[in-house]
């Protein structure tokens, strides 16, 4: 049996061998695709593919809470994959790409199988399975959001397209390292320091309260925080790279990704990139419901609802590969109304639909521990003893603080998670400490 040929982009790059380094690369529109699709994957997409290895700051570590927490501390089952295999808002487009090194699954329906179902007139459906109905019935797959595109491409002849997405997001010269196949380091980074950024009048409303707990000689230990600030740092994991650039104004400074970003919203793309293309780009969506993170940064989400050219009974029946009986003349069936606008269900809100379903992570006087490098725990007495045991500190050198954060302070610690390996420390260390610089991991 043949070998199925994997998809390839050409790329013809002008390199100075004596000096060891590319200098730019030529190449047609497919490649150049491929390359703004990086803005449209969500961050924590982006940790999946490149095998929690992406040395983007504490986001490693976050992504594997999520993945050790059981799943006894989150709302629902679903806040688990919202997290883990966040949906790409641009996935249509994505899709028909020659290389697609997003595997997420499109967006799917999961619906009420029971026509006479007493929550029928909700026209309720959910993107992730295990989804409950408010009558108390399991939803059941009925297809994908998606038409189908026919062959589409798929990650595998994407090896090298994956390589260079994370040199551009800790190499400045992402194209002669992938070239010359430097071993993958943060470029080689130089130390720096976390930029200042002006705390506006409007930033100043509190918005979460942590407890800080450190050493007398100013060492950040950990801090104990409740759901809604675990929602903060969880929901970065679902925010798209391209609405990350543009909260912040930039990528830290070891990356160049930042440069497809500011390619575009400076103008230099303006006539090559489809007018309806470029909100896609520059401030892609996240998935509906993600609250937290995105609020804060002020990123919008996908509409929640969604038109099927189908009554509801027939799509409950046939499911999407077979919808179109609804309007074909020899088949009987009496609604009149043959375009359906569904209304997703609150994922994170358990019992079909009911609760707060606010955050990912369950509330009330449920609290978590979160170390410096944004590893994040449930608070007790073993993690706690287990935390002082490694530091080897006692007790009596110990000092605990409340601070009630306010935004700007929340975006001051969800960008130093970006940067480096001490996100808490770099911002709620007090303000007389010495400047610290933050190195990415190596």
């Amino acid at each position: 049996m043949a070998e199925i040929e994997e998809p390839t982009v050409d790329v013809k790059l002008f390199v100075d061998k004596d000096k060891k380094k590319v200098l730019f690369a030529e190449s047609d529109k497919e490649f150049v695709d491929v390359l703004f699709s990086f803005l449209t994957l969500p961050l924590g997409t982006i940790v999946r593919i490149l095998g929690e290895q992406s040395q983007m700051g504490c986001l490693d570590e976050v992504y594997k809470s999520v993945e050790d927490l059981s799943t006894g501390f989150f709302q629902t089952k679903a806040c688990n994959a919202m997290l883990l295999k966040p949906l790409n808002a641009a996935s249509s487009h994505c899709r028909r790409l020659k290389i697609n090194v997003d595997d997420t699954k499109p967006r799917a329906v999961y619906v009420c199988k029971d026509t006479s179902c007493c929550a029928h007139g909700d026209r309720a459906f959910s993107s992730f399975p295990a989804a409950i109905c408010r009558c108390g019935k399991a939803m059941q797959y009925a297809g994908d959001a998606l038409e189908d595109d026919g062959d589409l491409a798929l990650a595998g002849g994407a090896r090298e397209i994956i390589s260079l997405l994370k040199r551009s997001l800790i190499s400045k010269q992402p194209l002669t390292a992938l070239y010359f196949d430097d071993t993958i380091r943060n470029d080689d980074a130089d130390l720096y320091v976390l930029p200042e950024q002006q705390n506006d009048a409007d930033q100043k409303l509190n918005i979460a309260k942590i407890k800080v707990l450190q050493t007398k000689k100013n060492s950040l230990l950990y801090v104990e925080g409740d759901a809604e600030f675990i929602d903060f740092l969880f929901g970065l994991l679902s925010i798209p790279l391209g609405s990350i650039i543009k909260a912040f104004g930039q990528w830290p400074p070891n990356g160049c990704v930042d440069n497809l970003w500011k390619s575009i919203d400076h103008g230099s793309g303006e006539g090559s990139v489809r007018q309806e293309c470029q909100s896609l780009l520059l401030s892609p969506k996240t998935a509906p419901f993600c609250s937290g993170a995105a609020k804060v940064l002020e990123v919008d989400e996908l509409d929640p609802t969604l038109d099927v050219n189908c009554c509801f009974k027939c799509l409950k029946t046939y499911d999407f590969a077979e919808i179109g009986r609804c309007r074909q003349q020899y088949y009987y069936c009496r609604d009149m109304v043959k375009i359906t606008k569904l209304c997703e269900l609150n994922p994170k809100a358990p019992k079909g639909g009911n609760g707060n379903g606010v955050t990912y992570v369950k509330g009330g006087h449920m609290k978590f521990m979160v170390t410096d490098d944004l590893h994040v725990l449930p608070l007790s007495l073993s993690t706690t003893l287990q935390v002082l045991c490694d530091a080897n500190v006692q007790t009596e050198e110990l000092e605990e603080r409340e601070i009630a954060l306010t935004k700007f302070q929340v975006m001051e610690i969800q960008r130093a998670a970006l940067m480096g390996r001490a996100a808490l420390s770099t911002v709620l260390l007090p303000p007389n400490r010495p400047k610290k610089k933050i190195k990415a991991e190596t």
